[in-house]
């Protein structure tokens, strides 16, 4: 049994998957298996996927049952306790596997883990501008403001994982943040402070429509983790008076951060 399952579920990723793909096969730790949902690609996924042979690939090809059913899915069928997550878009550095293993193996307590990671947009790599908050303490004061964990960090205990419930698809852009809220009542949560990935993002803005539906979820999940978590009253108000402008108000600004997406972001 592999120590460990990496799950990438993909829909027409042609441009980046097999940047991807690579990352986790030139990993420093090699005794894992890597589940890949093709989601009801239409481009050339099909195609990039069917050139890969590694007996470690385990290539499912799917109708789209959107992203939260599908890495459910991917998530199900792995044989291993520890899960890791990869967007089809986004890669890891070649040490990944390996600290996150060490670091759960040596921390039994922690559900579930991120780390710093490097930001790409267009051609060009930038620190992380999210917030850096390393221990769960400090994690579960802040949920009620922000989401700490990119979602292509995270090394997660499958135990853990099916005592939440696993992805809720009710959210459509913020899935992985209401999901860290809930596993946080089974187990502790860490940041690790090293570089271990790239997230890759676009310039181009989403409809005001996706945006607006993005932050009315974020504004349920993190008067969610008020509840269950606490943190500090004004900078919660800060950040849901700020979230609520935004809804009011647009923004039209290209700033970095402020309506760059996810390019791989399935719907």
């Amino acid at each position: 049994m592999p120590r460990v399952s990496v799950v990438t579920s993909v829909y027409n990723g042609e441009t980046h998957l097999e940047e991807c793909i690579n990352s986790i096969l030139n990993q420093t730790f090699q005794d894992f298996e890597y589940i890949i949902l093709n989601n009801g690609s239409t481009d050339r996924t099909l195609e990039i996927l069917n050139r890969y042979t590694d007996p470690r690939l385990h290539i499912i090809h799917q109708d789209n049952l959107g992203i939260s059913r599908s890495l459910n899915k991917g998530i199900s069928l792995s044989k291993s306790e520890l899960i890791v997550r990869l967007d089809a878009d986004d890669y890891s550095f070649p040490n990944r596997l390996e600290k996150q293993i060490n670091f759960m193996e040596q921390h039994p307590e922690v559900g579930f883990c991120g780390s710093r990671f490097k930001e790409l947009i267009g051609t060009q790599f930038f620190t992380q501008k999210l917030p850096f908050v390393e221990k769960d303490e400090d994690i579960r004061k802040i949920l009620s403001c922000f989401n700490p964990f990119p979602h292509s960090t995270i090394m997660i205990r499958k135990t853990i994982f099916s005592k939440s419930g696993g992805y809720n698809s009710k959210f459509e852009y913020s899935q992985d943040y209401d999901l860290w809220v809930r596993i946080m009542n089974f187990g502790k949560a860490w940041v690790l402070q090293e570089e271990l990935g790239v997230a890759r993002f676009s310039d181009q803005s989403t409809s005001n429509k996706n945006r607006r539906k993005q932050k009315l979820e974020g504004l349920q999940i993190r008067w969610n983790a008020f509840r269950q978590f606490g943190g500090n009253p004004g900078k919660v108000l800060s950040y849901y008076v700020k979230s609520l402008l935004g809804l009011i108000y647009p923004s039209k600004s290209h700033l970095r951060g402020n309506v760059y997406r996810k390019q791989g972001d399935e719907k």
